[in-house]
């Protein structure tokens, strides 16, 4: 949506190859950032920085926050745990750490609640 309304050529084709460079994390802000600097110099900068500021504020924003609310969603964790736990994952491991800090979290949240069973049991 940000690509066509800030006049970019073939705004669904750099939509999608925003979304597969997005799965990468920190990647994805490359494609809306090199197009706003081409708007940019081009000389439009009206639409250089509203195709800047639509990616900082809407595409950032959805990205950080949609990714730990689908990953936490059918496992039961909390949204703040699983957003700690991507963010330590990419921090420790690199970019497989997306992947394995959430399923690390995942596994130390249910060892933690069979523990708990276990004391309130025994």
């Amino acid at each position: 949506l940000g690509y066509w309304v800030a006049g970019i050529t073939a705004p669904a084709l750099w939509g999608v190859i925003t979304a597969l460079v997005s799965l990468i994390p920190f990647v994805g802000p490359v494609v809306w950032i090199g197009l706003s600097l081409g708007l940019l110099a081009q000389g439009d900068t009206q639409a250089a920085m509203g195709l800047f500021l639509w990616g900082a504020l809407v595409v950032s924003w959805v990205d950080n926050l949609i990714r730990p609310l689908v990953i936490s969603g059918p496992t039961r964790i909390p949204f703040l745990l699983v957003f700690l736990g991507v963010l330590g994952g990419l921090n420790a491991f690199g970019l497989i750490g997306l992947f394995l800090g959430p399923a690390l979290l995942a596994i130390s949240v249910a060892i933690w609640r069979e523990w708990l069973v276990h004391k309130r049991v025994g």
